[in-house]
């Protein structure tokens, strides 16, 4: 500090400037132009104002923890650094400074780590931190005090100085020299020396980590189920893909010897399609998935040539093809029994030759097409044909008279029937015929046995009637043909009709009057016992209705009735054509 000594009174000059204190911050009114002003309302937390300026104080800067700004406190063990990383690098620490001691990334090998072994003395660099270096650490880095403030206001805070740590105290004075290294975040390996031994830390260009040695054993972590599991592809095994081609190669292998698939399925798949071998259940399956299973034979012997295709099971159906011929036989290569031949379209049964399928020609009212019939089942092996030829029936059939059908063989209607026109005129008559196979009917015969020259006739019609009733067919008026030409004669329907096998009824409706014995027909002249064993709807001979001039499209044979048939009116013949 500076000394004045006034030796003689004199003119009072301006004050000069002071640093004022005081409880409080500074009035407006205290101190002039140049003045300092510290509140030390708070000890612990002094505040400093000025140079007042113009009048004005400006605003007051903290003094922390007692001491001058920006100053450190040591019982705040650096917790008060605005940087730690910061004063990290101005005291020159290296990563090492806040890494623990470890194995890991981010730690440092202890001094004696088992990793080493080793010794050697690490290089020097102290030399770098210290002033005009590379690496110098200043002591304005870790917030010494400066003399700035000038030596009026050096000397006036001498007792808050003495709180803060000093540059040349060089962090002596810390409260915790532990805590401190706490906050600046340092690790257990800040403390120890660059090293080979317990206790040191080793250098990061330490020749041990470079050494060769054998490790512990460990083979075990490197197992499929260990901590470490190894992994090989079959390219880093050397010699292994040869090995494996020679043996069964994972992309197709061809076997010469035997194969076997011990307690388990063969599944082959590809391509959304495959089949398997599944022993499982009660017995052995062969299965088929994502489509049809075909089962063939190659002609070459190197599943070459041609595919021959015998049996195909579908996938998409529940059908089963099978191509070609199949023949059953008494045993495995045994004697043929049966041969179904798909290509030739050819049967053959019990040993038979096989032929195609057969045709049956011939009548059956001569008995030709029944014996065709029998010689046709008898080529495919249905049966044995031991029957005779022997000899027919005498009687003459409608083939041989080039009619489709008749009610009895025209020789037999030798009698001759006869109504009056007071018994049968507009009733309707009916003749039950068989039709033993689809025919188309066009013509109905009768046999005009007599001739009324003088009779007068009107809606005289010939119709048939299937067995419902239903009128399937009818002429038109024949009362012109009724009137002349005793002989047989074809009256043809309006519209000819397909009559399918069944019996059929031909209805005969007269209107008009005429001499009784004089308009006849011929007729087998059976009387009552025609309809011998038969009820409506099913009489041979029958009469319905009266009153009637045409034909109804419907009749309802549950009401047939005999009043005028057992005279024997009703058997005439007819034929069809």
């Amino acid at each position: 500090m500076t000394n004045v000594i006034v030796s003689s009174a004199g003119t009072s000059g301006p004050r000069g400037n002071s640093i004022l204190a005081g409880a409080g911050a500074p009035a407006a009114g205290t101190g002039i132009d140049g003045d300092w002003y510290i509140n030390n309302a708070s000890p612990s937390a002094l505040v400093i104002y000025g140079p007042k300026t113009n009048g004005a104080w400006g605003s007051g800067q903290p003094i922390s923890g007692g001491g001058a700004a920006g100053a450190l406190l040591a019982a705040n063990n650096l917790s008060d650094l605005a940087s730690p990383t910061a004063a990290r690098t101005n005291l020159g620490l290296g990563t090492s400074a806040v890494a623990g001691i470890g194995t890991g990334a981010d730690t440092v090998a202890a001094g004696n780590d088992s990793r080493f072994t080793d010794s050697r003395t690490p290089t020097a660099h102290a030399a770098s931190h210290a002033t005009g270096s590379s690496d110098p650490v200043s002591p304005a880095s870790i917030g010494a005090y400066t003399n700035s403030a000038g030596t009026t206001l050096e000397g006036r805070v001498t007792t808050v100085e003495n709180t803060a740590l000093t540059k040349n105290d060089n962090l002596a004075s810390l409260a915790s020299a532990a805590t401190s290294r706490t906050n600046l975040g340092l690790g257990n390996s800040a403390t120890r020396s660059v090293g080979t031994t317990a206790g040191t830390v080793a250098a990061g260009d330490d020749a041990r980590l470079s050494d060769s040695r054998s490790p512990t054993a460990h083979a075990a972590s490197h197992a499929a189920a260990g901590a470490d599991p190894v992994t090989l592809t079959q390219a880093q095994i050397t010699g292994l893909t040869a090995a494996l081609a020679a043996l069964a190669p994972l992309a197709g292998a061809a076997f010469t010897g035997a194969v076997s698939v011990a307690g388990a399925d063969l599944t082959i798949t590809g391509s959304g399609k495959g089949y398997r071998l599944r022993r499982g259940g009660g017995g052995l399956d062969l299965e088929a998935t994502g489509a049809d299973l075909v089962v063939s034979n190659w002609s070459g012997t190197n599943y070459d040539g041609t595919q021959r295709s015998y049996l195909r099971l579908s996938a998409d159906a529940q059908n089963v093809q099978i191509a070609g011929k199949v023949e059953h036989v008494d045993s495995l290569y045994g004697a043929v029994k049966h041969t179904l031949d798909g290509a030739a379209n050819t049967v053959g049964l019990y040993g038979a030759t096989p032929v195609a399928q057969q045709t049956v020609t011939g009548s059956r009212a001569d008995g030709t097409a029944l014996a065709n019939l029998l010689t046709a089942l008898g080529n495919t092996g249905v049966i044995v044909n031991s029957t005779s030829v022997g000899q027919p029936a005498p009687e003459d059939l409608p083939g041989e008279q080039n009619l489709l059908s008749w009610t009895y063989d025209p020789c037999q209607a030798g009698h001759v029937t006869a109504q009056s026109n007071a018994g049968v005129a507009g009733r309707i008559t009916l003749t039950r015929i068989p039709i033993r196979q689809t025919i188309t009917w066009s013509n109905v015969w009768i046999g005009l046995a007599g001739v009324d020259a003088a009779a007068v006739l009107s809606n005289c019609y010939l119709g048939v009637y299937d067995s419902s009733g239903t009128l399937k067919g009818t002429t038109a008026d024949i009362s012109t043909s009724l009137m002349s030409g005793a002989t047989a004669k074809a009256l043809p329907l309006v519209t000819p009709f397909s009559a399918a096998p069944g019996m059929y009824y031909v209805a005969m409706l007269l209107n008009g009057t005429w001499a009784t014995n004089s308009l006849t027909f011929k007729a087998s002249g059976a009387g009552i016992s025609v309809n011998a064993g038969l009820t409506a709807p099913n009489l041979r001979y029958s009469n319905l209705l009266t009153g009637q001039t045409s034909l109804p499209s419907t009749l309802t044979l549950a009401s047939q009735s005999t009043s005028i048939i057992n005279t024997g009116w009703g058997s005439q013949w007819y034929g069809v054509s």
